[in-house]
């Protein structure tokens, strides 16, 4: 039976963009225990419940109509989900955006938020060539347009110009340390069991909105080890 219990979803692939987020939206959305909204990337939680912002790099006006901000028009996204299935939707720039992860904690502080990582240069190479090939990226040379990237956001363009800050991953997200290249995690020094390795230049993680993802040998979450560890990643939009 197709329900329309209107509430929010219980899981969220929150990113990082160019990490093969879209792949795993497609299986995700094979399970037959799930339900994955079909329109990709609604950003409704970097909202607000306010029209996104006002951003002025090449083609971000066009993107900015494309945002699910209006709370019942994002809620209808899952009217087809059959009862007793989990509900869930992918918008990568939630792990950069630390607003949309805290209006989600609020929404529902028990939805599982599922992180993809991938090496930082070959996600900022991926990003720049996605830009490039769309005829949007003025810049010929990546490494001329990182160095641009602060005069990017000061004159406000959106968050997927952001090539560098995308992919440092400690210092805007409360990711577990541990990456696809660790052994270990760095609380306890056991083997990592919610870190899964998937290729050389990528890694998944999962984790409580509410809590971050701790550490699941030792179950300490991010605030117990706050004071002990480095400071886990940075999204928004398009």
């Amino acid at each position: 039976m197709v329900g329309r219990d209107r509430r929010a979803p219980d899981f969220f692939l929150i990113g990082a963009p160019k990490a093969g987020t879209s792949a795993l939206h497609a299986a995700l959305a094979q399970h037959p225990g799930l339900f994955v909204s079909r329109v990709k990337e609604p950003k409704y939680y970097m909202c607000g419940d306010s029209p996104p912002p006002s951003y002025k790099g090449p083609g971000d006006a066009h993107s900015n109509q494309e945002w699910v901000w209006q709370r019942e028009r994002y809620l209808s996204l899952f009217d087809g989900a059959p009862d007793g299935r989990l509900r869930g939707e992918s918008t990568p720039f939630y792990l950069y955006n630390r607003d949309a992860r805290r209006r989600i904690a609020v929404d529902n502080p028990d939805a599982r938020l599922i992180a993809v990582l991938r090496d930082p240069v070959d996600r900022a190479y991926s990003n720049w060539m996605h830009l490039r090939m769309d005829g949007l990226e003025p810049e010929a040379d990546l490494v001329e347009a990182a160095r641009r990237e602060q005069r990017r956001v000061d004159a406000g363009w959106a968050p997927f110009w952001h090539y560098r800050g995308l992919g440092m991953y400690g210092r805007r997200s409360p990711i577990c340390s541990t990456t696809s290249r660790a052994s270990s995690c760095s609380c306890c020094a056991t083997a990592p069991s919610s870190t899964t390795r998937s290729t050389p230049s990528t890694a998944s993680a999962t984790f409580s909105a509410s809590t971050g993802p701790g550490c699941p040998p030792c179950r300490r979450t991010t605030r117990d080890r706050s004071s002990s560890t480095a400071r886990a990643p940075r999204p928004s939009g398009r």
